[in-house]
């Protein structure tokens, strides 16, 4: 079958798409495919996971294709679709935890200076998030040991609470931020994806 539509103007495609185009779909299929499956079977280590999910965001833009029209940037839509399926994957899986640590996000050197400047900055915005969204005091301790590195008896006779107030407090917030970064590692593993390809 001839395809009607250049293989690299994915707007086109979009806008044949939006109007229920089927060869416009089979080219942008074409196009998308073996991207979307590479980068599945990555983050998920499965052929079966990444079959999957790469036909259900195929599913999921022809299903809203109506859509599409107000899209400005195609292939940032298609991967942000990709990613929200990798994610969904990953938090429903037991080895989550196992992924993340092959992937890059795990790593401790990079190759790339460019590389490593993105995760340190996205690392810090995930890290500020989390700590903007702590309670007031815990908040306030976290920053006093993180910033200012006072010690428990310091912060304790500043705030005028116990010690172990102070270090029960500050191991909360810990583990909050922790588990905020984890949750959103990724997102930042999908930034250095695209700095890589």
């Amino acid at each position: 079958m001839s395809l009607l539509y250049a293989h690299n103007d994915t707007k086109a495609l979009f806008a044949a798409v939006a109007q229920g185009n089927e060869t416009a779909f089979e080219s942008l299929f074409i196009q998308y495919r073996s991207k979307l499956y590479a980068v599945a079977f990555k983050w998920t280590k499965s052929a079966y996971a990444a079959e999957e999910i790469m036909q259900d965001v195929f599913i999921s833009v022809w299903t809203s294709r109506e859509q599409l029209l107000s899209v400005n940037d195609p292939q940032a839509y298609i991967y942000t679709i990709m990613y929200n399926k990798i994610k969904r994957y990953l938090k429903n899986e037991k080895n989550r935890d196992r992924i993340l640590k092959l992937s890059v996000w795990n790593k401790k050197t990079y190759s790339n200076e460019t590389e490593e400047k993105v995760y340190a900055n996205d690392s810090q915005k995930f890290i500020n998030n989390a700590i903007a969204q702590l309670s007031p005091q815990k908040k306030l301790i976290y920053l006093l040991n993180r910033q200012q590195g006072k010690t428990y008896d310091e912060i304790a006779q500043i705030l005028h609470l116990s010690r172990n107030t102070v270090k029960s407090h500050l191991i909360k917030a810990v583990k909050f931020i922790r588990d905020h970064v984890k949750e959103n590692a990724l997102l930042i593993v999908w930034l250095l994806t695209w700095l890589c390809r």
